[in-house]
């Protein structure tokens, strides 16, 4: 019951964040049920292993290609998909305790924090880097088989 909570908040604040991005009206409700997806995975993730780098980097990574591949289905940048999928992942609320911690001078607890919200931030990138340079291998070796066909 609880993912499935999840999965509808997940969805639902994606949803905000497509009609504030101004997304066209026939790939909101795909990306924000992709969002709610990529929710699941990562918390599966998180439940299964207990880190959360790895799961932050493979939910980003599967953003990465599911958002290449509806890129090529609806015909859009594949950015129109994984920036709002990427929200529910983002780790808002370590910027918040970085700052409470800096002004309740808690150097310690605010440095912890820091760097877990840098890691965190750092394998979201990574994912999304790496699926992206899978995708474009991936092309290059259909275009190139192509090539050889002719």
């Amino acid at each position: 019951m609880r993912i499935l909570i999840q999965f509808f908040l997940s969805m639902l604040a994606t949803y905000g964040f497509t009609i504030y991005f101004k997304l066209p009206k026939k790939v909101r409700l795909v990306t924000s049920a992709l969002s709610g997806f990529i929710w699941i995975i990562y918390e599966l993730l998180f439940d299964l292993s207990g880190n959360y780098i790895v799961s932050f980097l493979i939910s980003s990574f599967l953003i990465g290609i599911f958002s290449e591949t509806f890129a090529i289905h609806f015909k859009k940048p594949a950015t129109v998909f994984t920036l709002p999928c990427l929200i529910p992942l983002v780790p808002g609320a370590g910027m918040y305790y970085i700052m409470y911690y800096f002004i309740e001078s808690n150097y310690i607890l605010m440095r912890e924090q820091v760097i877990k919200t840098t890691l965190t931030t750092s394998a979201l990138a990574l994912g999304i880097v790496l699926s992206q340079g899978l995708v474009r291998i991936i092309r290059e070796v259909i275009k190139s088989m192509k090539d050889k066909k002719r």
